[in-house]
C-alpha cells in the first residue's frame, strides 16, 4: 500500500473515530471543544438564531454526529440564558457544502439582476 494522501489519512481517523478508537475520538473531541470555543465567541458577536456545523468531519453515523456535537457543547464556555440553548445543527453534503451553498446564493443573485431565468428570478 502506497503513502497516503492528507484527504485519505484524515478519511481514515475520522472512520476509526466513529468506530470509537480512543486516540482518534480525542483528536476529534480537541477540535470540537475548539469549535465550541469559536462558536462561543460569534455568539457573543452575532447573536445569532442557530450554529451549523458541516464539511467531511461529519460524513459519518448519526451516533458520531450526535457526540461530536454534544462535544462542541462541552467546549462552550457557560452562555447567559438566553443563549445557552442556542440550536446548533449538521449541514448536509460534507465537504460541498459551502460550495453548493455559494452556487445556489449566486443564482438568486443572478436571478434578481435578470441575469438569467434561474432560482430566485
Amino acid at each position: 500500500m502506497g503513502k497516503l494522501t492528507s484527504h485519505e489519512a484524515a478519511k481514515r481517523v475520522r472512520g476509526l473515530a466513529d468506530k470509537g478508537d480512543a486516540l482518534c475520538r480525542d483528536v476529534f473531541r480537541v477540535q470540537a471543544h475548539a469549535l465550541g470555543l469559536f462558536f462561543d465567541e460569534m455568539v457573543n458577536t452575532f447573536d445569532p438564531d442557530a450554529l451549523i456545523v458541516g464539511g467531511g468531519a461529519l460524513e459519518a453515523s448519526e451516533e458520531f454526529q450526535k457526540w461530536f456535537m454534544d462535544e462542541i457543547r462541552v467546549g462552550m464556555p457557560n452562555q447567559r440564558e438566553e443563549q445557552a440553548g442556542i440550536p446548533i445543527y449538521v449541514i448536509p453534503n460534507g465537504d460541498t457544502a459551502g460550495a453548493r451553498g455559494a452556487a445556489i446564493e449566486a443564482l438568486k443573485l443572478a436571478g434578481k439582476a435578470g441575469l438569467c431565468r434561474c432560482a430566485g428570478s
